[in-house]
Parts: structure tokens; C-alpha cells; sequence
């Protein structure tokens, strides 16, 4: 039987078919089952079946006729796709800004070009998944038939855009994160955050730290929208790490941020001295040098003298003498343009261990 969501049940069919033809399990030429057997297999009637088969035509994924029957033809809306790399990425700091150029450097190699989507979009898409111009234009980009698509993988991204359009999309990578309930036919480049956390415990340790805790909201999920954020998964990784090497983690702080908002902030760090936590990871560099820069002030704390600071995207550089993890943003996108272009069609997962950068200079607020 199939689930019970929100989608009519020929939709849902179709996905499962749709997923199966993307990922190769159906090859181009296979016969699928009769709608008769189909329709035993979902729980469904023989015009739900027939409904689901329409949309997958219309797709270009498979062609139907009478004693024939369903046939896949996916190579047929492959050989249709465009020279254009969609591209989206939130935000426009520098690490996205390397991520950009060291994609579209290889697609220009290939005789591709990357089409980003606007960085204002992004911004405001990303914190409202309802906004109509992002919805309008990624659907815009997705029409286009781009020979693949290379995604940012946000808690709030569209995701039932690419669902409905996989053959349009063609291939598919995800770089950074992926944060949506299910998987994908796709590839993954993601951040190793178990690495990551690994390497800011393990400094901290060498520097006589016995207590830490995580600057960075939100580590929770979302009341409306229940996908893991990026910060979650790295909050579990420094508690495990923090377990396993003998040094204390607070994790009421990141609690306390999540419910937090930045004219709480002064007492928070009043609480981490109360506390006497000396040490403390970031989601963002940037993070210090904005909201939370203010209540550093007020409570005179200095960093890394009172309170010792690893970042995880390294955004400020040397400027900020901040001990950062530099998530190699670079190899990332390299690696993302590469799996793209590649012949191979199975799908994979490549965490990426970002690099410790220990600077010794004190950040001046």
C-alpha cells in the first residue's frame, strides 16, 4: 500500500517509477509491469495506475501503447538537456564565492555554463521556502532542461520542485549538506561533521580545555518544517567527541540560543563565564564579528584570551586570527563539477574533512 501523505496516489506511484527509471534500475528499453499487476502491487485502481503512467509520459520517461504496453525511453529527455549547469547556493559570503568560480571554472572546461540562481533569491527563498520569485525562478531554471543541477542542500529548499522534475533536472548533486527527509537519486559531497568536531575537541584538549559548549542556533528542528538542520548533526558530533575525549559539553547553551534572541545574548555569555566554559565551537566565523559581537563587548570578553573560538567556515581569513575549520570549500565544488560530468551513473556519498587552522592572534572587538 502506498503512504499516506498528502499527494494524490498516482503521484506517489509515479515518483516510485520515476525514481527507479533516474537511477537505473529500469533501463532504457525495460517493459514495465502490466497496469493490471501494478495496481495489485499499490492497493490502487486501473485508472489511478493509468494517471501515474500519463504523468511519466509526459515526462518524457516512458511511451505506452496498446499490446506493448509501458516501455522506458529515459534516453530520450537525456538527449534533450541543454548546455546550462544549474547552480544554487545560498547567501553570497566568500565561501560560496569560491565555491562559484571553482564550478563554473569546470564547466567552461567542458563546454558547459553555470546558470546561478540570483544570491537575493537565495537569501530570501531559503528563509521563506513559500516565496513565490524563488519557487518562480527555480522552476524557470529547471524548464530549461539543464544538463544537471548542483544544489546547496538547505532545510527549506523546494525540494517538491526537483521531486516533480527529475527528468528535467538531469543529473544531480548535492554539496555541503542535504537536510530533506528522504534521499535523492543524486550524488553528495557533504562536510564531515564527525571529522570536524573531531579536530576542534581534539585542539581544544591540547590547549588544557575541560569545557566547552556549541555558539550557534539553531541545533533544534523546526515546528513546521522537521528536517535535521546542518547544526544539529554538528552539535551530535561535538557531544560524541567531547564523550569520547574527556572534556564536558554544555549543551544547554546552544538551547538557550535556539529560544534566544540577540538582546538575550549578553546574559548568555554572562552564563558561559558563570558556567566557566573556556572553550567553544562556530557554525560561521562571520557569526563573532555580527549578532553576537555586541554581547562579547558588554560582558568584556575577549577572544581567544577568555573565551578560546573554532569556527567552521573560515570567512574572516588571517584579518580575523580566528582558529577556524576551513570546510575546503574549494575541493568540494571541484569534487561536485566532477561527479556531475562523470560517465559513472551510481550514486554516492563523499565527505569532505574540513582543515584546522590554528591562528594565535586575538580577535580585536
Amino acid at each position: 500500500m502506498l503512504s499516506e501523505t498528502s499527494n494524490p496516489k498516482y503521484l506517489e506511484m509515479a515518483e516510485k517509477f520515476r525514481q527507479d527509471i533516474l537511477s537505473g534500475v529500469y533501463q532504457e528499453g525495460f517493459r514495465l509491469p502490466p497496469d493490471e499487476t501494478i495496481a495489485k502491487m499499490y492497493g490502487i485502481n486501473k485508472r489511478t495506475v493509468a494517471a501515474g503512467m500519463a504523468q511519466l509520459v509526459s515526462e518524457g520517461l516512458i511511451t505506452r501503447a496498446p499490446k506493448r504496453g509501458s516501455v522506458v525511453v529515459r534516453q530520450k529527455i537525456i538527449q534533450r538537456h541543454s548546455d546550462m549547469i544549474g547552480c544554487v547556493a545560498p547567501w553570497g559570503n566568500d565561501v560560496y564565492a569560491d565555491m562559484e568560480a571553482a564550478i563554473s571554472m569546470q564547466a567552461l572546461k567542458r563546454g558547459f555554463y553555470s546558470f546561478w540562481l540570483p544570491g537575493y533569491l537565495c537569501s530570501l527563498g531559503f528563509a521563506n521556502p513559500d516565496n513565490k520569485p524563488f519557487r518562480q525562478f527555480l522552476e524557470y531554471m529547471i524548464n530549461e532542461l539543464p544538463y544537471g543541477m548542483i544544489l546547496f542542500g538547505d532545510r527549506f529548499f523546494p525540494y517538491d520542485l526537483i521531486e516533480r522534475n527529475l527528468s528535467k533536472v538531469g543529473k544531480l548533486v548535492f554539496i555541503c549538506y542535504y537536510v530533506h527527509t528522504k534521499e535523492l537519486p543524486a550524488n553528495y559531497v557533504l562536510i564531515d561533521f564527525e571529522a570536524a568536531a573531531e579536530k576542534a575537541v581534539s585542539c581544544f584538549v591540547r590547549n588544557g580545555h575541560r569545557k566547552m559548549t556549541f555558539l550557534s542556533a539553531p541545533i533544534k528542528t523546526y515546528k513546521k518544517y522537521p528536517r535535521k538542520t546542518p547544526q544539529y548533526y554538528y552539535h551530535l558530533a561535538l557531544k560524541n567527541a567531547c564523550a569520547e575525549m574527556g572534556i564536558e559539553y554544555d549543551e544547554e547553551i546552544p538551547n538557550w540560543l535556539w529560544e534566544s534572541t540577540p538582546g538575550d545574548h549578553a546574559g548568555i555569555f554572562q552564563e558561559i563565564r558563570k558556567r566557566k566554559i573556556t572553550a567553544a565551537t562556530l557554525s560561521f566565523d562571520a557569526i563573532v564579528f555580527s549578532h553576537y559581537a555586541e554581547a562579547l563587548r558588554l560582558n568584556r570578553i575577549s577572544i581567544p584570551e577568555d573565551l578560546s573560538v573554532i569556527g567552521m567556515f573560515d570567512t574572516t581569513g588571517e584579518k580575523g586570527g580566528l582558529t577556524s575549520l576551513n570546510i575546503q570549500e574549494k575541493v568540494i565544488a571541484t569534487t561536485a563539477a566532477e561527479m556531475l560530468f562523470e560517465d559513472n551513473r551510481e550514486h554516492r556519498k563523499i565527505y569532505i574533512a574540513p582543515e584546522l587552522i590554528e591562528r594565535r592572534s586575538v580577535i580585536k572587538l
